[in-house]
């Protein structure tokens, strides 16, 4: 086949490295099913708009619509050319080699390519935040089987407060459902077509953008030709929001690795997610975990790629562009997978109360209930805040827990310490005593767990 670009040079003009070199084939070859239907849908408008005839438009469509159906099944392997529009374009020349010469008309491949990656984003998005929500419900269903369970809550990495395992879990629900939004609002962004934009100027033949966007599921038609051709903003706000995804996954692995280690003991990952040493036979390694967490940084990677890649191109369309989809396409293969590993790893999850439970021994974690109690008292909260430093700092220094501490010690430290304390000093009564909405309060957890169970119904 000649070259889409062939007519002002001879066949034999290319340098075969610079083919070699300057062919994307093996990356955008992910487009090829967009491609096809994009192309249809082109088809059909030049065929609404009389530039080919009835049987043409039929005979493109029909093979276009094969050749469709071949990809999806994976029958066609494309090969030796500059990309997938080239080799889609040779299959139909070949078998409609006279139709197929009109099936260019009033198309760039500048316009061609982003149309097809605007269709790609939308759909792997819709992928993507179907995989966020399949998480999420694990994550919900996790929190519903262990309404009670208790874990120390850590801040700075040291034990702080104790607080609903359920609690912890729907944490990442919530911070999930942000990046469920933020794909939400980004498809918007990739809603808009392209075609009919021509290589930068638009076209003097009476093309019907309209008919070619809603064909095609578009919410709408772009209104500058040469913005249509070079911006690449949403395929970076796409990658913005896998990379924050991705940054969501990692922090949750960190949590699920450190608290499944003997170290914690919190709870256990199901023998599917982990795997062994060469070496050490006692060793159950949070594998999956790690990985997730590891590939986040690639996904980063990728954002930063296209945004250097734009940095300083001028307008509209130039080669470098040619570069912006295998970190695309990696970002997105990346954190769909990670996702759909996220959601079965849950599914394995074991709450293990005994160690959690001795952890929550130390009675150094309640200060800030005590500290509360005596606020309860009218006592301000900065002399109640002194008044706890001093006794955990005496029983820190002695080698005792605070319930070693008589009446006589309590009261040493402020008149309005009393036995009340000792009740304070129970994990089940710490969360329990939490009002505010949106606290630790096995109520309030639980009234949520529900909410969020309806919503991702």
């Amino acid at each position: 086949m000649g070259k889409l670009w062939g007519g002002r040079f001879d066949e034999n003009d290319l340098d075969p490295k610079v083919m070699d070199f300057s062919s994307s084939l093996q990356v955008d070859r992910e487009l090829a099913e967009y491609d096809c239907a994009s192309t249809i849908v082109h088809v059909e408008m030049l065929g609404a708009r009389g530039i080919l005839a009835k049987e043409e438009q039929d005979e493109l469509v029909d093979v276009l619509k094969g050749l469709l159906a071949r990809i999806q099944k994976g029958e066609w392997e494309p090969s030796g050319h500059e990309d997938i529009h080239s080799a889609i374009q040779e299959y139909i020349e070949k078998a409609a080699p006279v139709s197929s010469r009109k099936m260019h008309t009033g198309r760039s491949r500048n316009e061609q390519v982003v149309n097809d990656v605007r269709l790609y984003c939308r759909d792997n998005i819709d992928r993507v935040s179907g995989l966020i929500k399949a998480f999420q419900k694990q994550l919900v269903l996790l929190a519903e089987r262990n309404p009670e369970a208790i874990i120390p809550g850590y801040t700075h990495l040291n034990r702080a407060q104790p607080v609903l395992f359920a609690h912890l879990l729907m944490s990442y629900v919530e911070m999930l459902s942000r990046d469920a939004e933020r794909f939400d609002d980004a498809g918007k962004r990739c809603d808009v077509s392209v075609m009919g934009s021509g290589a930068l100027a638009g076209s003097a033949l009476e093309l019907d953008r309209e008919f070619s966007a809603r064909r095609s599921g578009f919410s709408a038609v772009h209104s500058n030709s040469m913005d249509a051709v070079s911006d690449r903003d949403f395929m970076a706000e796409a990658v913005w929001c896998l990379a924050m995804t991705a940054v969501h996954l990692s922090r949750i692995c960190e949590d699920l690795i450190l608290y499944s280690i003997p170290e914690f003991g919190f709870i256990e990952i199901g023998s599917a997610y982990c795997t062994g040493s060469s070496l050490m036979p006692q060793k159950r390694n949070p594998d999956v975990l790690e990985l997730v967490r590891g590939r986040s940084a690639s996904v980063i990677s990728d954002l930063n790629s296209l945004l250097v890649l734009q940095k300083a191109l001028p307008h509209t369309y130039n080669r470098d562009l040619q570069e912006d989809k295998a970190p695309l396409f990696r970002s997105f293969a990346t954190v769909k997978a990670s996702l759909e590993m996220m959601a079965g790893l849950v599914g394995t999850v074991t709450y293990r109360e005994t160690a959690s439970m001795e952890a929550l021994d130390n009675e150094f974690i309640y200060a800030t209930d005590i500290a509360e109690y005596l606020v309860g008292k009218g006592v301000a909260f900065k002399d109640a805040h002194d008044i706890v430093g001093a006794m955990v700092k005496k029983c820190s220094e002695k080698g005792m827990n605070i319930s070693d501490l008589s009446i006589s010690d309590l009261k040493a430290f402020s008149e309005e310490l009393d036995e009340g304390v000792y009740a304070l000093l129970n994990a089940r009564v710490s969360v329990r005593n939490k009002k505010t909405p949106g606290s630790t309060n096995p109520k309030m957890v639980s009234s949520r767990v529900a909410e969020w169970k309806k919503k991702l119904k």
